[in-house]
């Protein structure tokens, strides 16, 4: 059992569902996206992901996009970012799971991505843009190094290859909630109801998280109840940043709180 896997293992004997929130690493700076990664750890957040900005972020909606702008510009590498999860990982009780696009993988190589990853605390890797059918050398890599290789599917993936996802995925499978991309939603898409119950019905063994559209603590409440046992949520984080950078901390941390509460017994 690896990391990940443990960490919903024991979530579940204690009748928790785990808050997974998203960050972008290096957004609005280095410094303070230390700092907010930090205070997301001290907030009870068990598993974070953290994006590497890439130029290209085709899988997310408008808040993200203009929070990958603006830590391109201050400067934010895959390094740089795999540095601030060194350092997270190092001093705080939480597994990061890395967000990325292939292109950064395939410049650094994938052997050497996943080799910094292990060695900066990394316990998993999301690839927005990696299909099932060209997963299986990334995964061997990742394997390698003891990093989860984590799977998406989508409301548009079908009951058969759906199945193939559960069971290839390694940690936990990532189910996005709605067609399009990411956003603050008011209302739980219809859909991520509708894929959770075809996940739970396909593999009831494998832990699985929903995002996409996921914006208030009772929406994670709700996902939690028909079984979800991860809810990831990432353009709120980014908005209560972005509404003002230098209250960050403290804005992060009480939602954080409220997530973390919600899915709590």
């Amino acid at each position: 059992m690896n990391d990940l896997e443990e960490r919903f293992r024991k979530a579940k004997s204690s009748g928790r569902s785990l808050f997974i929130p998203f960050l972008t690493g290096g957004y609005p700076t280095i410094e303070s996206s230390r700092r907010i990664l930090a205070t997301v750890a001290e907030a009870g957040a068990e598993i974070i992901e953290l994006g590497i900005p890439f130029s290209d972020p085709i899988a997310d909606g408008i808040t993200i996009q203009e929070a990958t702008f603006t830590a391109l510009q201050a400067g934010a590498t895959p390094r740089k970012v795999l540095g601030i999860a060194e350092e997270i990982s190092a001093s705080y009780d939480a597994s990061i799971v890395i967000l990325t696009y292939l292109n950064p993988v395939y410049r650094m190589g994938m052997r050497r991505f996943m080799e910094e990853a292990k060695r900066s605390g990394v316990k998993g890797v999301i690839i927005p843009d990696l299909p099932l059918e060209e997963a299986g050398s990334i995964k061997q890599a990742a394997s390698k190094f003891d990093v989860s290789l984590i799977l998406l599917a989508a409301p548009t993936t079908s009951d058969e290859r759906l199945a193939k996802i559960l069971e290839e995925t390694m940690g936990f499978a990532y189910l996005v909630s709605l067609k399009g991309t990411t956003g603050e939603r008011r209302v739980l898409p219809p859909t991520a109801i509708q894929l959770l119950n075809r996940s739970k019905r396909i593999n009831s063994g494998k832990p699985v998280a929903v995002g996409f559209g996921i914006s208030h603590p009772k929406q994670a409440a709700e996902l939690a109840r028909l079984g979800a046992e991860g809810v990831i949520a990432g353009s709120r984080i980014i908005s209560e940043i972005r509404k003002d950078p230098e209250r960050a901390e403290e804005a992060v941390k009480s939602l954080v709180k409220e997530f973390v509460k919600a899915l709590s017994p």
